[in-house]
Protein backbone atom coordinates (compact mmCIF):
# COMPACT_ATOMS: atom_id res chain seq x y z
CA UNK A 1 0.00 0.00 0.00
CA UNK A 2 1.55 3.14 -1.20
CA UNK A 3 0.64 6.56 0.79
CA UNK A 4 -0.01 8.18 -2.57
CA UNK A 5 -2.45 5.70 -3.57
CA UNK A 6 -4.23 6.29 -0.33
CA UNK A 7 -3.86 10.53 -1.27
CA UNK A 8 -5.77 9.84 -4.69
CA UNK A 9 -8.30 7.79 -2.42
CA UNK A 10 -9.20 10.43 0.08
CA UNK A 11 -8.98 13.21 -2.94
CA UNK A 12 -11.54 11.06 -4.69
CA UNK A 13 -14.19 11.09 -1.28
CA UNK A 14 -13.44 14.93 -0.93
CA UNK A 15 -13.82 15.52 -4.57
CA UNK A 16 -16.22 18.43 -5.13
CA UNK A 17 -18.59 16.44 -7.47
CA UNK A 18 -18.69 13.00 -5.17
CA UNK A 19 -21.40 13.66 -3.06
CA UNK A 20 -23.90 15.75 -5.65
CA UNK A 21 -27.43 14.14 -5.58
CA UNK A 22 -27.38 12.41 -8.93
CA UNK A 23 -24.84 9.52 -9.27
CA UNK A 24 -24.39 10.19 -12.71
CA UNK A 25 -22.35 13.53 -12.08
CA UNK A 26 -20.24 11.88 -9.45
CA UNK A 27 -16.40 11.54 -9.25
CA UNK A 28 -15.12 9.71 -12.08
CA UNK A 29 -12.03 8.35 -10.95
CA UNK A 30 -13.16 5.80 -9.25
CA UNK A 31 -11.73 3.58 -11.24
CA UNK A 32 -8.15 5.16 -11.63
CA UNK A 33 -4.80 3.33 -11.36
CA UNK A 34 -4.29 4.06 -7.77
CA UNK A 35 -7.99 2.99 -6.59
CA UNK A 36 -7.74 0.04 -8.29
CA UNK A 37 -3.96 -0.71 -6.78
CA UNK A 38 -5.96 -0.57 -3.58
CA UNK A 39 -8.74 -2.84 -4.29
CA UNK A 40 -6.38 -5.32 -5.77
CA UNK A 41 -4.70 -5.35 -2.31
CA UNK A 42 -7.65 -5.33 -0.63
CA UNK A 43 -9.70 -8.23 -2.46
CA UNK A 44 -12.99 -6.13 -2.23
CA UNK A 45 -14.48 -3.00 -4.27
CA UNK A 46 -13.88 0.91 -2.60
CA UNK A 47 -16.46 2.28 -4.63
CA UNK A 48 -19.77 1.08 -6.34
CA UNK A 49 -19.57 1.21 -10.19
CA UNK A 50 -23.29 0.23 -11.31
CA UNK A 51 -26.34 2.53 -11.58
CA UNK A 52 -27.17 5.64 -9.78
CA UNK A 53 -24.86 4.87 -6.91
CA UNK A 54 -22.12 4.68 -9.61
CA UNK A 55 -19.09 6.59 -7.19
CA UNK A 56 -20.29 6.18 -3.72
CA UNK A 57 -18.33 4.31 -1.11
CA UNK A 58 -18.92 1.05 -0.36
CA UNK A 59 -18.67 -0.29 3.38
CA UNK A 60 -15.10 -1.31 2.63
CA UNK A 61 -14.24 1.92 1.14
CA UNK A 62 -16.16 3.77 4.12
CA UNK A 63 -14.12 1.97 6.99
CA UNK A 64 -10.53 2.28 4.93
CA UNK A 65 -11.33 6.14 4.58
CA UNK A 66 -11.98 6.11 8.46
CA UNK A 67 -7.94 4.63 8.59
CA UNK A 68 -6.60 6.74 5.59
CA UNK A 69 -7.36 10.00 6.84
CA UNK A 70 -5.09 10.13 10.33
CA UNK A 71 -2.30 7.69 8.40
CA UNK A 72 -2.09 10.45 5.21
CA UNK A 73 -2.59 13.23 7.98
CA UNK A 74 0.15 11.55 9.89
CA UNK A 75 2.28 11.45 6.94
CA UNK A 76 2.05 14.55 5.78
CA UNK A 77 2.82 16.32 9.36
CA UNK A 78 5.97 14.26 9.45
CA UNK A 79 6.99 15.88 6.57
CA UNK A 80 6.02 19.07 7.24
CA UNK A 81 8.13 18.75 10.66
CA UNK A 82 11.58 17.91 8.21
CA UNK A 83 10.51 20.81 6.44
CA UNK A 84 12.79 23.17 8.48
CA UNK A 85 15.71 21.47 7.41
CA UNK A 86 14.75 22.44 4.04
CA UNK A 87 15.64 25.98 2.16
CA UNK A 88 12.86 28.17 3.50
CA UNK A 89 11.51 28.72 -0.25
CA UNK A 90 11.34 25.26 -1.04
CA UNK A 91 8.75 24.52 1.70
CA UNK A 92 5.13 23.34 0.43
CA UNK A 93 1.93 25.25 1.44
CA UNK A 94 -0.68 23.21 3.52
CA UNK A 95 -4.02 25.32 3.45
CA UNK A 96 -6.76 24.25 6.00
CA UNK A 97 -9.98 24.74 4.99
CA UNK A 98 -13.88 23.87 6.42
CA UNK A 99 -15.71 21.50 3.43
CA UNK A 100 -17.13 24.49 2.13
CA UNK A 101 -14.89 25.33 -0.91
CA UNK A 102 -17.11 24.38 -3.70
CA UNK A 103 -20.25 26.42 -1.86
CA UNK A 104 -18.27 29.61 -2.09
CA UNK A 105 -16.78 28.99 -4.93
CA UNK A 106 -13.55 29.28 -3.64
CA UNK A 107 -11.49 26.20 -5.29
CA UNK A 108 -10.43 28.16 -8.08
CA UNK A 109 -8.75 30.74 -6.42
CA UNK A 110 -5.88 28.49 -5.56
CA UNK A 111 -6.34 26.09 -8.54
CA UNK A 112 -5.43 29.84 -10.07
CA UNK A 113 -2.47 30.50 -8.15
CA UNK A 114 -1.20 26.72 -9.13
CA UNK A 115 -1.48 27.32 -12.13
CA UNK A 116 0.49 30.44 -12.06
CA UNK A 117 3.21 29.18 -10.20
CA UNK A 118 3.07 25.42 -11.65
CA UNK A 119 6.69 24.87 -11.10
CA UNK A 120 7.66 27.17 -7.73
CA UNK A 121 5.08 25.61 -5.35
CA UNK A 122 3.45 22.08 -3.90
CA UNK A 123 -0.02 23.67 -2.71
CA UNK A 124 -1.89 21.10 -0.78
CA UNK A 125 -5.90 21.62 0.14
CA UNK A 126 -7.05 19.70 3.34
CA UNK A 127 -10.11 19.51 4.47
CA UNK A 128 -11.23 19.27 7.97
CA UNK A 129 -13.53 19.91 10.83
CA UNK A 130 -12.62 23.36 12.72
CA UNK A 131 -11.18 22.10 15.72
CA UNK A 132 -8.54 20.15 13.91
CA UNK A 133 -8.01 23.38 11.52
CA UNK A 134 -7.20 25.58 14.52
CA UNK A 135 -5.16 23.31 16.15
CA UNK A 136 -3.14 22.80 13.11
CA UNK A 137 -2.87 25.95 12.65
CA UNK A 138 -1.69 26.90 16.06
CA UNK A 139 0.99 23.75 15.58
CA UNK A 140 2.64 25.29 12.64
CA UNK A 141 1.02 21.93 10.79
CA UNK A 142 -1.22 24.62 8.62
CA UNK A 143 0.28 27.77 7.12
CA UNK A 144 -2.79 29.03 6.62
CA UNK A 145 -6.84 27.98 7.24
CA UNK A 146 -10.08 28.85 5.52
CA UNK A 147 -12.93 29.32 8.22
CA UNK A 148 -15.47 30.78 8.99
CA UNK A 149 -14.58 34.07 11.55
CA UNK A 150 -16.81 33.55 14.16
CA UNK A 151 -14.57 30.46 15.03
CA UNK A 152 -11.68 32.05 15.52
CA UNK A 153 -11.53 33.43 19.28
CA UNK A 154 -8.07 35.82 19.21
CA UNK A 155 -8.81 37.29 16.07
CA UNK A 156 -5.60 40.01 17.16
CA UNK A 157 -3.28 36.92 16.88
CA UNK A 158 -4.36 36.58 13.05
CA UNK A 159 -4.02 37.82 9.68
CA UNK A 160 -7.55 37.52 8.11
CA UNK A 161 -8.53 37.84 4.90
CA UNK A 162 -12.21 38.00 3.83
CA UNK A 163 -13.11 35.70 1.11
CA UNK A 164 -16.81 35.14 1.09
CA UNK A 165 -19.79 36.77 2.81
CA UNK A 166 -23.30 35.07 3.96
CA UNK A 167 -26.27 34.93 5.37
CA UNK A 168 -28.53 32.34 6.86
CA UNK A 169 -32.24 31.60 5.49
CA UNK A 170 -35.11 29.77 6.33
CA UNK A 171 -35.49 27.67 4.02
CA UNK A 172 -39.51 26.69 3.51
CA UNK A 173 -41.79 24.22 1.25
CA UNK A 174 -42.47 26.46 -1.71
CA UNK A 175 -46.54 26.23 -0.76
CA UNK A 176 -45.98 27.36 2.49
CA UNK A 177 -48.25 29.75 4.31
CA UNK A 178 -45.31 32.60 4.24
CA UNK A 179 -43.35 31.24 0.98
CA UNK A 180 -44.60 34.59 -0.53
CA UNK A 181 -42.44 37.01 1.97
CA UNK A 182 -39.58 39.08 1.07
CA UNK A 183 -38.03 38.40 4.59
CA UNK A 184 -39.08 36.19 7.59
CA UNK A 185 -38.83 35.96 11.63
CA UNK A 186 -37.79 33.30 13.60
CA UNK A 187 -40.55 34.07 15.67
CA UNK A 188 -43.10 33.44 13.01
CA UNK A 189 -42.33 29.75 12.87
CA UNK A 190 -41.80 29.12 16.44
CA UNK A 191 -44.32 26.17 16.16
CA UNK A 192 -42.53 24.25 13.20
CA UNK A 193 -40.26 21.71 13.26
CA UNK A 194 -36.66 22.92 12.00
CA UNK A 195 -33.73 21.17 10.30
CA UNK A 196 -29.95 21.99 11.40
CA UNK A 197 -26.96 21.21 9.39
CA UNK A 198 -24.79 18.50 11.36
CA UNK A 199 -23.49 19.81 15.08
CA UNK A 200 -20.57 19.65 14.12
CA UNK A 201 -20.44 22.32 12.06
CA UNK A 202 -20.54 26.23 12.29
CA UNK A 203 -23.57 27.19 10.89
CA UNK A 204 -25.16 24.64 13.47
CA UNK A 205 -24.04 26.55 16.60
CA UNK A 206 -25.28 29.82 14.50
CA UNK A 207 -28.81 28.39 14.06
CA UNK A 208 -29.29 27.19 17.74
CA UNK A 209 -28.08 30.56 19.27
CA UNK A 210 -30.40 32.05 16.99
CA UNK A 211 -33.35 29.94 18.12
CA UNK A 212 -32.17 30.27 21.98
CA UNK A 213 -32.28 33.98 21.60
CA UNK A 214 -35.35 34.60 19.95
CA UNK A 215 -36.83 31.99 22.69
CA UNK A 216 -37.83 29.27 20.14
CA UNK A 217 -37.59 25.90 21.73
CA UNK A 218 -35.08 23.69 20.57
CA UNK A 219 -37.18 20.51 21.02
CA UNK A 220 -38.32 20.40 17.69
CA UNK A 221 -34.78 20.50 16.20
CA UNK A 222 -33.68 17.90 14.50
CA UNK A 223 -30.32 17.61 12.54
CA UNK A 224 -29.34 15.66 8.93
CA UNK A 225 -26.75 16.05 5.96
CA UNK A 226 -28.25 18.72 3.59
CA UNK A 227 -29.51 16.40 1.04
CA UNK A 228 -31.62 15.19 3.67
CA UNK A 229 -32.59 18.23 5.17
CA UNK A 230 -33.63 19.45 1.86
CA UNK A 231 -35.62 16.36 0.57
CA UNK A 232 -37.60 16.54 4.18
CA UNK A 233 -38.41 20.43 3.75
CA UNK A 234 -39.91 19.36 0.12
CA UNK A 235 -41.76 17.08 1.87
CA UNK A 236 -43.46 19.12 3.84
CA UNK A 237 -42.01 17.71 7.32
CA UNK A 238 -40.58 21.01 8.61
CA UNK A 239 -38.25 24.07 7.80
CA UNK A 240 -34.58 24.11 7.70
CA UNK A 241 -32.27 27.19 8.49
CA UNK A 242 -29.04 27.04 6.29
CA UNK A 243 -26.71 29.53 4.94
CA UNK A 244 -27.81 31.03 1.46
CA UNK A 245 -24.99 30.00 -0.48
CA UNK A 246 -26.13 26.09 0.21
CA UNK A 247 -28.42 26.33 -2.44
CA UNK A 248 -25.28 27.07 -4.78
CA UNK A 249 -24.27 23.46 -4.78
CA UNK A 250 -27.53 21.10 -3.53
CA UNK A 251 -30.25 21.75 -5.43
CA UNK A 252 -34.39 21.12 -4.66
CA UNK A 253 -37.19 20.95 -5.79
CA UNK A 254 -40.33 22.18 -3.82
CA UNK A 255 -38.05 24.46 -1.50
CA UNK A 256 -37.34 28.30 -1.50
CA UNK A 257 -34.87 30.06 0.04
CA UNK A 258 -36.31 33.63 2.50
CA UNK A 259 -33.65 35.76 4.09
CA UNK A 260 -33.68 36.61 7.96
CA UNK A 261 -35.00 39.66 9.83
CA UNK A 262 -32.57 40.29 11.66
CA UNK A 263 -29.82 39.10 9.30
CA UNK A 264 -27.52 36.88 10.55
CA UNK A 265 -24.27 36.98 9.01
CA UNK A 266 -21.60 34.77 8.57
CA UNK A 267 -18.27 35.68 7.23
CA UNK A 268 -15.57 33.36 5.59
CA UNK A 269 -12.08 34.38 5.88
CA UNK A 270 -8.29 33.10 5.56
CA UNK A 271 -6.93 33.42 8.19
CA UNK A 272 -2.77 33.38 8.47
CA UNK A 273 -0.81 33.46 12.12
CA UNK A 274 0.76 36.92 12.65
CA UNK A 275 3.66 34.91 14.19
CA UNK A 276 4.58 32.47 11.88
CA UNK A 277 7.30 33.33 9.47
CA UNK A 278 6.32 33.37 5.99
CA UNK A 279 8.14 32.37 2.15
CA UNK A 280 7.84 34.13 -0.45
CA UNK A 281 5.59 31.73 -2.52
CA UNK A 282 3.36 32.27 0.60
CA UNK A 283 3.76 35.88 0.56
CA UNK A 284 2.46 35.64 -3.11
CA UNK A 285 -0.59 33.59 -2.25
CA UNK A 286 -1.61 36.10 0.54
CA UNK A 287 -1.29 38.97 -1.83
CA UNK A 288 -3.66 37.60 -4.20
CA UNK A 289 -6.29 37.23 -1.52
CA UNK A 290 -6.08 40.08 0.08
CA UNK A 291 -6.30 41.52 -3.56
CA UNK A 292 -9.40 39.24 -4.01
CA UNK A 293 -10.63 40.00 -0.51
CA UNK A 294 -11.60 43.86 -1.39
CA UNK A 295 -14.10 43.09 -3.63
CA UNK A 296 -15.71 40.95 -1.27
CA UNK A 297 -18.07 43.00 1.04
CA UNK A 298 -18.44 42.94 4.38
CA UNK A 299 -21.13 42.06 6.87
Amino acid sequence: MKIEDLEVFIAACDSDTFFTPSGAHRYQSSASEEILRLEEEFKTLLFIREGTNTGILTEAGKTLLEYARPLVRAYRKTLKSMEQFRPYDERSIIIGSLPILKQYRLNRVFSRFEDDFEDEVELRLEIGKGRDLLSGLKEGYYDAIVVRKSMLNHPEKYDMYRMATDEMAAILPADHRLAGESYISLPSLKNEFFYLADPNTQSFGVCWNLLKSQHISTENVRTADIETILKEVADRRGVALLPVSTLNVMKQEGVITIPLQPRATLEVVFAVRKDQQRSEIMEELIELIDFRSRGVPSV
